[in-house]
């Protein structure tokens, strides 16, 4: 895996700025060696500067206003954290507005900051590339909605086959359409309407040939109400698959409501309770335009995206290195060692290609082994003598990427296991909703390879399975490290037998 860390700029922290047509966020990155990407701190406003728009689009005195003064606090905050060169962009509100220069303008003169205005097809593509930063693309359709705007990109091969932009905002249609609150229902029937008409000019967005991927603070939202609605496992919205069912489900309880009453839904807040409902219809509309059964969200977009042209990362990127970079990242904020837990995914990894045709074992079963190995140990920072416990918790929260929710969970219980202690027995139905009882075996297999790589304390003997045979033949050779002892062999004999049906033997013995 090193020789991933090449090619990379510098680490040095540097700032993304991004106003949209709703809200204003900030964010410091840093960059691994091995081009991982973490956010060091991040910033939210609220300016609203699609808010109160004349009918050429232009921006409202008070619009203008509030978005600088939210452009003044974010270079505060960049002050105390050191001051960081940033890159800031704007997109629906600003591209739209006849004024929108002379908000720039005032912007610079006030702030600093250089905004640059973000055609609908750069966006889009800034959204393309902070995914593929998360996800091994394919042959897949991404769609970013905001405040303003829907960007839909096409992928082929990982890499954009179509993109395009649709004035298809949460805000923007709202302020069109919605007049009640709650709205009534002709009001929605005529949203509906008009969204369906401007997808049809909207490239990507019909016939999806492979995964529907949600990027923009409506479709988080949304995934968190139906998180808690259906007492999911995951507290996370970064891979959630958000089905039409549960997409139903959450028009259900938020349709029928107004604006306070929504507030006080978990996952809405505030500043977003009075558009979701716009922002609802859209993804339904999507939904049943692409034919998709379910949308994955993600947590990236086009801050990550921007941050990943600046570094220099290249993307699309086959899942276990995105795990990688993403691991370099959560290391280096935790302060985890990783040297440890690439030698013992080393030998696991080679247990793993002996027993792959045994058990059936894929790409998938290999990134959740990897992933498990270098991360086994990441409780330690927490508590020492209960860390893999500590490791398991972390997993499940850590933004490790190229992972789906159910890679996540059965890396979180590798993690867990490696100290040889029995699996938790509530966990069949802790993690019923993403795992059946054939991953929670694979995840008790992949949990005894780290522990029989950790046991070998440094020992790299030649692994063989004799065909046809139920033995595990450790064979010691020259330049691999010590001898296992004895003890150790005695050590490994039982978990291994319960676990993966073998019996242990050194050199035959």
């Amino acid at each position: 895996m090193a020789s991933l860390g090449s090619g990379f700029r510098d680490s040095r922290p540097y700032a993304v700025v991004d106003v949209g047509s709703n809200t204003a966020r900030l964010a410091v990155f840093e960059v691994t060696s091995a081009g991982g990407l973490r956010a060091a701190f991040e910033s939210k406003e609220v300016p609203r500067l699609g808010e109160g728009v004349g009918e050429d689009r232009s921006l409202s005195d008070a619009a203008v206003r509030r978005g600088i003064d939210s452009l003044a606090r974010f270079r505060r905050r960049l002050a105390a954290a050191g001051d960081p060169p940033a890159i800031a962009v704007a997109t629906s509100a600003v591209r739209d507005a006849p004024n929108g220069a002379e908000f720039v303008a005032r912007v610079r003169a006030t702030t600093g900051f250089n905004l640059r205005i973000l055609s609908g097809e750069e966006e889009a593509r800034y959204a393309y590339l902070g995914v593929a930063g998360a996800w091994d693309l394919r042959s897949d359709t991404i769609v970013d909605l905001g405040g303003g705007s829907l960007q839909a990109v096409r992928t082929k091969g990982g890499v954009v086959d179509a993109a395009g932009s649709a004035p298809l905002g949460a805000l923007r249609l709202t302020q069109a359409f919605l007049e009640h609150d709650p709205p009534k229902r002709r009001e929605l029937e005529k949203l509906r309407v008009h969204v369906r008409d401007q997808m049809r000019r909207l490239p990507g967005t019909s016939s999806v040939r492979g995964r529907l991927f949600g990027v923009g603070g409506t479709i988080r939202c949304a995934a968190r109400v139906s998180v808690d609605l259906s007492d999911y496992p995951l507290e996370r919205v970064h891979g959630y698959p958000l089905t039409r069912r549960g997409l139903a489900r959450v028009s259900r309880l938020l349709l029928p409501l107004d604006a306070d009453e929504r507030r006080r839904i978990p996952g809405v807040g505030g500043h977003r309770s009075d558009v979701i409902v716009a922002g609802l219809v859209v993804v339904d509309e999507l939904m049943r335009r692409s034919g998709a059964d379910e949308l994955v969200v993600s947590a990236t977009g086009i801050r990550e995206g921007i941050a990943i042209e600046h570094a220099g990362v290249r993307v699309p990127a086959p899942a276990e290195t995105l795990a990688w970079r993403s691991v370099t990242a959560e290391a280096g904020a935790l302060g985890l060692s990783l040297p440890h837990g690439e030698a013992v995914r080393a030998v696991a990894l080679e247990l793993f290609e002996a027993l792959a045709p045994r058990f059936a074992w894929g790409p998938s079963e290999r990134l959740v082994l990897s992933v498990g190995a270098w991360m086994h140990d990441v409780g330690w920072t927490i508590d020492p003598w209960r860390h893999a416990k500590h490791s398991a918790y972390v997993l499940r929260h850590a933004a490790i990427h190229g992972m789906t929710h159910r890679e996540v969970a059965l890396a979180s219980i590798v993690a867990y296991l490696h100290e040889g202690d029995p699996f938790p027995p509530q966990w069949n139905e802790t993690f019923r909703a993403i795992l059946d009882d054939e991953d929670l075996e694979t995840a008790r297999r992949l949990g005894a390879l780290v522990f029989f790589a950790e046991a070998l304390d440094g020992a790299r003997p030649g692994i063989w399975i004799p065909r046809g045979t139920d033995r595990l033949v450790l064979k010691p050779e020259s330049g691999r490290g010590a001898r296992p002892s004895d003890r150790t062999v005695q050590r490994l004999r039982k978990p291994t037998r319960r676990a993966l049906g073998l019996e242990v033997e050194l050199d035959g013995r």
